[in-house]
């Protein structure tokens, strides 16, 4: 006799986790050549931009993720930001693209490389990061601030990677340097429940569920040098520190936020 299977059943199996990956590959390979076309054709109107986001809340939909924004009203629609989401899952990077359609992301650079993801990145003007070469990074950075003025909005993940269950990882001052060289505000992003809908470790699973994108309020660069950096870095640590549930790597216990088990379609904004 077979020894019996304690664990159970795989999450990871089943038509709807096959159809899942297959809607998120397509929509990246789909979406990509729409934005580049939208860019050679009307650059710099940010069109490739909300069709992304667009095609990211359809995607959100298809596979069964609901994406609430919390606090969006905190920000000037006219204004630029430097946003600091904590990280812990691939569906990171589509629930921002949703929320935050027009934001630049600054990403490693070996995803410029990517034949899929390479082309619409460079179109939309995203920053490639190189993590072996210091220098390199920093003149990225000065370059996107230098171009950024107050007219565009960038998303950096400060932890540098995905952060185990439970964890913030210590924050790297790339992201705070920049919005204080580039003059605008830093914004914590609290990711909410990003691990359990795509699990880190999952193979591209899609479990489904609900995610809550929540924007902190704003903290001003005006008036600081970057050797204010480390206040402003532990000032935002702190504040997506208390703003998460154990279980995203905070303190919180966030009774407001509601229930995270239920299934739902669409993007709402609260």
């Amino acid at each position: 006799m077979s020894e019996p299977d304690l664990g159970g059943p795989s999450p990871y199996g089943g038509w709807r986790i096959a159809f899942n990956r297959f809607i998120w590959r397509a929509f990246i390979f789909t979406t990509g050549p729409f934005v580049v076309l939208a860019e050679k054709i009307l650059p710099g109107r940010g069109f490739g931009g909300r069709i992304a986001s667009r095609a990211a809340r359809i995607m959100n939909r298809l596979v069964g993720v609901r994406v609430e924004v919390r606090g969006l009203s905190k920000l000037d629609p006219d204004a630029a930001y430097v946003f600091v989401p904590n990280h812990r899952s691939h569906f990171d990077i589509a629930a921002l693209i949703a929320a935050l359609p027009g934001a630049r992301f600054a990403a490693k650079k070996e995803l410029f490389d990517d034949p899929g993801l390479g082309p619409p990145m460079r179109a939309l003007g995203m920053i490639p990061i190189d993590r072996d070469d210091p220098p390199a990074a920093r003149r990225a950075l000065d370059d996107a601030a230098a171009r950024g003025g107050r007219t565009i909005s960038v998303v950096m993940f400060p932890e540098g990677t995905r952060a185990p269950k439970g964890e913030t990882l210590p924050f790297k001052s790339g992201a705070f340097v920049l919005s204080i060289q580039a003059g605008v505000p830093v914004v914590p992003v609290a990711l909410h429940n990003t691990a359990e809908v795509m699990p880190p470790h999952g193979y591209l699973s899609i479990l489904g569920g609900r995610v809550v994108v929540e924007i902190a309020d704003p903290i001003p660069t005006t008036y600081v040098t970057v050797d204010d950096r480390n206040t402003i870095k532990d000032e935002a640590r702190k504040i997506l520190i208390e703003a998460l549930r154990p279980d995203d790597g905070g303190v919180a216990k966030r009774r407001d936020l509601g229930s995270f088990r239920r299934h739902a379609l669409g993007v709402r904004i609260l």
